[in-house]
C-alpha cells in the first residue's frame, strides 16, 4: 500500500475529482429549485404593493400601472380604478404616454403608481420619479420592482441596474415606506429567450437573480404622515 507523507494512504485522485463534481452539480441543481418554496414571484410584488399602501392608509383610489402590458396587477387590487400607462397601445383602454414625459396627464390624479420590470428599461429613470412623483396625490403610494442582478435583457433596451440606495435617491421628495432585495430567484437558472438567450456551461445560463423593490408615499403639505423607511 502506497502513504503519502502523513502516512495515510493515498486517495483516487480522480475519484475525489469525480465525487467533489457530482456534490457541486447537486448542489446547483438543489438551488435551482429553491424558489419554489416561497410564493411565486407575482404574489410576492402583490403582497409588497399591499403592505405599502396599507401602511400608507390608502384602501381605495386610482391606480395608475407603468408598462404592465399583459401582466397587470388590476384584479389583484379590484378596488381601485386602474389604468395602465404604455408607450404603444398594448390594449384597446391603455392610457397612451412615456413616463418620463408625459404632460397630458394632470397632476396629483393617482392614488398610487406602480411599475414592475420597468425601471431597468427607461432611459431617464431620474425623469421617470419626477414625473411618477407629479402625478401622486398627496398622500399616494408608489411602488416599483426592478432589478440589481439579473441577465441582459432588451425589452426594446436593457439600461439600467439599481440598489436599494439608488431608488431611495431617485424617489428623494416622497417619503420612503420600504426598499430591500429580494433574493428568492438569486440560484435559478435563468437562460432568456430569442437571440439574447445565454449558451449554458457548466454553471448553467445565468445564476445571480436579485430584484429589488421600494415603495414610498407622497407627503401631505402640512407634513401629517410620518412613516419612515424599514
Amino acid at each position: 500500500m502506497a502513504f503519502g507523507r502523513r502516512g495515510l494512504p493515498w486517495r483516487d485522485r480522480k475519484a475525489d475529482k469525480r465525487e467533489l463534481a457530482e456534490r457541486l452539480c447537486d448542489a446547483m441543481r438543489a438551488s435551482e429549485q429553491d424558489h419554489l418554496r416561497f410564493p411565486d414571484r407575482n404574489d410576492r410584488i402583490a403582497t409588497q404593493i399591499a403592505e405599502a399602501l396599507t401602511r400608507a392608509g390608502v384602501t381605495e383610489g386610482r391606480m395608475l400601472e407603468i408598462g404592465a402590458r399583459d401582466n397587470t396587477h388590476a384584479a389583484r387590487f379590484p378596488a381601485f380604478d386602474y389604468t395602465n400607462l404604455d408607450l404603444s397601445p398594448t390594449s384597446p383602454d391603455v392610457l397612451l404616454g412615456d413616463i418620463t414625459d408625459c404632460p397630458h396627464i394632470p397632476s396629483a390624479g393617482f392614488d398610487a403608481v406602480i411599475s414592475v420590470d420597468l425601471l431597468e428599461h427607461v432611459d431617464r429613470p431620474w425623469s421617470a420619479a419626477t414625473e411618477i412623483t407629479r402625478l401622486l396625490r398627496p398622500g399616494g403610494v408608489t411602488y416599483h420592482s426592478t432589478l440589481f442582478a439579473w441577465r441582459y435583457h432588451p425589452c426594446p433596451i436593457d439600461y439600467w441596474r439599481f440598489t436599494p440606495d439608488a431608488l431611495r435617491f431617485l424617489f428623494a421628495d416622497l417619503r420612503c415606506l420600504d426598499t430591500g432585495f429580494d433574493t428568492v430567484e438569486r440560484r435559478r437558472n435563468l437562460l432568456g429567450k430569442g437571440r439574447h438567450r445565454l449558451t449554458p456551461d457548466a454553471f448553467g445560463g445565468w445564476r445571480e437573480n436579485w430584484r429589488v423593490h421600494y415603495s414610498g408615499v407622497k407627503p401631505h403639505p402640512d407634513g401629517k404622515d410620518d412613516a419612515e423607511c424599514r
